[in-house]
């Protein structure tokens, strides 16, 4: 086990911790900078794609309480990473 400073495709740089051999490590860096992205575009990606899903389906975003998404709208997707641990809402995508 080794951490690695990587530079990916997206042009930022993280700290990813691999394990295996040498080689398989040194091969999945440079996969990882000639194709990759980091974790932090990883997650606009998603969160772009399903913006894009909801909108070609009719849905509209909106911001309730989690506890109110639990009861109300369980059935409904949410946003990818708007869970808000202060106010304790989540954004969600419904008709």
């Amino acid at each position: 086990m080794a951490k690695y400073d990587v530079k990916f495709s997206c042009g930022h740089t993280e700290v990813k911790e691999l394990f295996g051999p040498t080689k398989d490590r040194y091969s999945k860096i440079e996969y990882w900078e000639k194709y990759g992205i980091c974790t932090e575009c990883y997650r606009e990606q998603k969160k772009a794609e399903a913006k894009i899903e909801a909108e070609k389906n009719g849905l509209q975003e909106k911001e309730v309480s989690y506890k109110e998404y639990k009861q109300n709208y369980a059935d409904c997707k949410t946003v990818p990473g708007s869970y808000n641990g202060e106010t304790k809402t989540i954004k969600i995508y419904c008709k």
